[in-house]
């Protein structure tokens, strides 16, 4: 995906799960929004978790088929200078089926647009300056 040299950090998703996903079937754990204080700049900020599980097929071709669970990372990412902010719903689950990042300019500048959609529970919208990943996170896997 080519928008990914436009999200600083990114190469740590990549490194933790060997390849930059869509996000299909990712769960947003939190999401939050702040301003700076009167005196400093002008800036808001958003910050966004999202638990990704990566699967591998078991007994394909056979009635025992299933998908297991390989990895499962926490991906926290930071937007900075948002604007067009536009958010619906959030529940215990917030299942998406894809986070999209797409390069666009606003007042002449270079920004980024994101797009989250929802499958179930929380999803959105927003301009940002920038996008960083903040940290990924490696948990435990549990096998349900």
């Amino acid at each position: 995906m080519e928008i990914i040299k436009h999200i600083d950090g990114s190469e740590k998703v990549v490194k933790a799960l060997g390849f930059w996903p869509s996000f299909h079937d990712a769960e947003v754990i939190s999401f939050s929004v702040s301003r700076a204080l009167p005196l400093d700049t002008n800036i808001c900020f958003a910050k966004l978790a999202v638990h990704v599980r990566q699967y591998a097929e078991v007994g394909v071709g056979t009635a025992e088929y299933a998908l297991a669970i390989v990895k499962s990372v926490l991906v926290n990412f930071i937007f900075s200078g948002v604007s067009g902010l536009s958010v619906s719903e959030f529940n215990h689950q917030n299942v998406i089926n894809s986070i999209d990042f797409k390069s666009t300019e606003s007042l002449g500048a270079p920004s980024i647009s994101v797009d989250i959609e929802s499958i179930w529970g929380f999803g959105g919208s927003l301009q940002c300056n920038s996008v960083v990943v903040e940290s990924v996170e490696e948990l435990p896997i549990v096998q349900a």
